[in-house]
């Protein structure tokens, strides 16, 4: 497993990528980790014990260098279930992947956390910007499980937890691979993957 350290975002059209097999998922960005951990310590007021460095520039917010106290926190904190690590809503990932629609249907199954972006159109693809009515209907009955298609999603850190636990061993090969990439995010081992 690769680890990203210290990284706290990525700038706009970062790519760490996953390519093998009938799957490829492009990170695109990466948001919210300085915000994340300004709010979990909130409940308890203790933002006197952050150890995070959070950095600005001409007055302008550029980063956060997360502090071991905060990540041992917001470890216990996500450990402790999704009503105490509930800060983690507040990292959001942007992802652009193309998998097969039989892979598609089972990740619609996480609604909580996820919003789809944008989705390559089956309709607007080439066989098809001609047809209309029943040859319509036909051509796109016809098209396969096994047909890759590409979206844009974003993800909430809390909900890649769940998707991460109750995938990591699935017999399909794309949620295999799907899990990897999350591992690869900045402090998933930490937030996510514990």
């Amino acid at each position: 497993m690769k680890r990203l350290q210290n990284q706290s975002h990525l700038e706009v059209g970062a790519s760490k990528s996953v390519n093998r097999g009938r799957m490829k998922i492009v990170l695109r960005e990466i948001a919210g980790l300085a915000s994340a951990l300004d709010a979990m310590r909130l409940p308890m007021k203790s933002h006197d014990k952050s150890d995070s460095e959070f950095m600005y520039s001409q007055g302008k917010f550029t980063g956060v260098a997360p502090g071991k106290a905060d990540i041992l926190l917001m470890s216990k904190l996500v450990k402790a279930g999704d009503e105490h690590g509930k800060a983690l809503r507040g990292i959001i990932v942007w992802a652009d992947i193309t998998a097969p629609r039989y892979w598609w249907q089972e990740m619609d199954t996480y609604r909580m956390g996820t919003e789809g972006l944008s989705s390559e159109s089956t309709m607007h693809s080439p066989g098809m910007r001609k047809l209309s009515g029943k040859a319509l209907q036909e051509a796109k009955a016809a098209i396969t499980e096994g047909t890759e298609q590409r979206r844009y999603r974003t993800f909430g850190y809390q909900c890649l937890r769940h998707i991460y636990h109750q995938r990591r061993n699935h017999r399909l090969p794309e949620w295999k691979q799907f899990c990897e990439w999350i591992e690869g995010l900045p402090y998933a081992l930490e937030f996510v993957c514990s």
